[in-house]
């Protein structure tokens, strides 16, 4: 389905009059008119079409998508629920700048559970979601040697919630993936600091992690998911700074023998 580049081509012209009308054709039957505008709108500010700061006028919205307010407006609603947009008083809705301490919170959240998912995935993940992993990985290696951040980000976000349906929890794993998107927002904010070696690091982890889930070893799995979210914790700091000395807990040198 061709809507998402169409809205993207349209947002990159968004400080011209220039804007491409997007035919109804394109539209799957299953699909409304709603949960078009809210996957266009969302992906546009997963891969930095709409930034950090960006006001989001509905009229605006609503003629690049060649649709009425009314289906603009309820996709709003749903990413405002989300946290990828928010509003500003008397101002409208932006997308979301987040706070250095607002993405600690995340990382914080998601340690709690995602080594218990990786732990359950490595018991009960079957054929198919291990290979979505390995294609999920591969996509993120493939992503890190072109340098496409916000390919390699949806690669990781999309591997972290397949290890959580792979563990049999829906709830969580929708939990840890809207979570991955505001981290993923907030980076796309620093992409020069994205650079291939980070990238390649992060593909490491995420292989080490889908190598203890196929070996069937949950104590490992586990393990290599805090080094990971720890890992990433502290390419977070060095990124963006850090004060904080209780922000960071020391990686062990034997897990980090087997990632690498």
């Amino acid at each position: 389905m061709q809507i998402i580049p169409l809205l993207r081509e349209n947002l990159l012209k968004r400080h011209t009059n220039m804007l491409t009308p997007i035919d109804h054709r394109l539209f799957e039957k299953a699909m409304t008119f709603r949960e078009a505008a809210y996957q266009a709108i969302k992906q546009a500010i997963l891969d930095g079409s709409l930034e950090p700061g960006q006001p989001l006028v509905e009229e605006r919205l609503a003629e690049m998508l060649q649709i009425s307010r009314t289906p603009v407006r309820e996709a709003l609603a749903i990413l405002e629920h989300e946290g990828l947009i928010a509003p500003v008083y008397r101002r409208g809705l932006f997308v979301c700048k987040l706070t250095r301490d607002q993405v600690v919170e995340l990382f914080t959240a998601n340690e709690a559970v995602e080594p218990f998912l990786a732990r359950r995935a490595a018991h009960y993940a079957d054929p198919e979601q291990i290979a979505a992993l390995d294609a999920l990985i591969r996509e993120g290696e493939a992503c890190a040697e072109r340098h496409d951040i916000a390919g390699f980000l949806r690669a990781g976000r999309l591997f972290h919630a397949g290890v959580g349906r792979a563990a049999g929890n829906l709830i969580l794993a929708q939990f840890v993936e809207r979570n991955e998107e505001r981290v993923d927002l907030f980076l796309m904010g620093y992409r020069k600091a994205v650079d291939v070696e980070m990238m390649r690091t992060s593909n490491r982890e995420h292989r080490a992690i889908y190598r203890a889930i196929v070996a069937r070893d949950p104590d490992a799995a586990a393990r290599l998911a805090i080094y990971h979210l720890q890992s990433v914790r502290e390419r977070f700091a060095a990124l963006v700074g850090d004060d904080d000395s209780d922000m960071m807990t020391s990686l062990s040198e034997q897990t980090k023998e087997q990632v690498e």
